[in-house]
């Protein structure tokens, strides 16, 4: 089976989610994910997600922990839009693969 665009975004938020494992994830912090990572499934990454998937979902699962903790530390049953915002920069400013996307504007709010 060939990856897809959407494919690879599912795997994403399933990595996600093993990261944050027992944390609940609000709808919008989900699609706050989508919003970081969709745009950045390019047709390159598409080609080579067999070579690269270890490496960017590693990176997703670092993203749903540390978003998970954010929840933790703030006493908080959910994680939200900005704790997943607030993961992701930290992360990508930590990862060193080329394949980063590019920083989104700050969310609006939950």
């Amino acid at each position: 089976m060939a990856y897809t665009k959407d494919g690879i975004m599912a795997q994403l938020w399933v990595a996600f989610g093993q990261g944050t494992g027992a944390i609940r994830v609000s709808q919008n912090a989900a699609l706050e994910l989508r919003r970081w990572y969709y745009g950045a499934i390019t047709d390159e990454v598409v080609e080579n997600w067999g070579t690269w998937s270890l490496q960017v979902l590693d990176r997703i699962r670092a993203i749903g922990s540390l978003a998970a903790l954010k929840a933790i530390q703030q006493g908080s049953p959910t994680v939200t839009v900005m704790m997943v915002y607030e993961a992701a920069l930290t992360v990508q400013e930590r990862s060193d693969t080329p394949i980063c996307p590019i920083v989104p504007s700050p969310p609006l709010g939950e």
